[in-house]
């Protein structure tokens, strides 16, 4: 009886261990295949046509003026602009911690250059704006069964030093940008990463697609964009909405 009673404890302990074991591994494989899901951002739901928080109209091109980025920016973005990159970094910290600026790092829509004239930081909205774009640029490629690209993000947040030594260097590049305040990206339209073929190549195709996703978004109000033809790049400035307490 003795015998009998420990092997059914036995049988019992295994079995629990076993569904245990089941659980954890399912949760591990949910995990995995739901992490390169697309969560829409909160700040990407609201209706942006109506609900901006300051002037802009649905348009079909993608040439916007800087002084234009720039009232979105300062209205969004760092509330100062930082002089030099030792006093950004200074400062750093303190942004993170308050949940102003957030690191970009690269997902399975997007990846970065390697980034000598800019910091990889953007505030909340600006990082939701890059992933609304990577799922509807790699959507719309999976729609026409062309090969899956990630597209390749070149600037990101400058401080007034790196602009400057832009701006002798690149005529597009003006002394005062819109990337001075966290809001701003360039993305390359010269090559892509292939994700199939591990290679970073040119496409006719990925750069007609992610003309099209642009300027759908930039109809839906969701960004400023211009094209910059001499660097090969979409500037993009992020749309931020009215609080909720301010739509009326």
């Amino acid at each position: 009886m003795l015998k009998r009673s420990r092997k059914r404890n036995q049988t019992l302990l295994t079995g629990i261990v076993l569904i245990i074991c089941s659980g954890i591994i399912s949760t591990i494989i949910y995990k995995h295949k739901s992490k390169n899901k697309y969560t829409p951002g909160v700040s990407t739901l609201c209706d942006h046509v109506k609900y901006a928080n300051a002037p802009i109209s649905p348009s079909n091109k993608l040439n916007d003026l800087n002084d234009i980025h720039l009232i979105h920016a300062q209205k969004n973005g760092l509330k100062r602009t930082f002089a030099t990159n030792e006093e950004f970094l200074l400062k750093l910290d303190s942004l993170k911690n308050n949940l102003i600026l957030f690191e970009v790092v690269e997902t399975p829509y997007y990846q970065l250059k390697s980034l000598t004239h800019s910091q990889p930081y953007l505030i909340p909205e600006a990082i939701d704006m890059l992933n609304e774009i990577g799922y509807r640029f790699q959507q719309r490629l999976a729609e026409k069964k062309y090969n899956i690209y990630r597209f390749r993000i070149t600037s990101l947040l400058r401080t007034e030093e790196t602009q400057n030594k832009l701006s002798h260097r690149n005529t597009n590049a003006t002394a005062h940008s819109a990337h001075l305040y966290g809001t701003t990206v360039d993305i390359s339209y010269k090559n892509f990463y292939n994700t199939q073929k591990d290679t970073i190549e040119s496409s006719y195709e990925a750069v007609q697609t992610l003309t099209k996703v642009l300027v759908e978004m930039r109809q839906e109000c969701k960004f400023l964009a211009v094209r910059e033809r001499k660097q090969s790049c979409f500037h993009l400035t992020v749309v931020v909405c009215k609080s909720i307490d301010n739509k009326n």
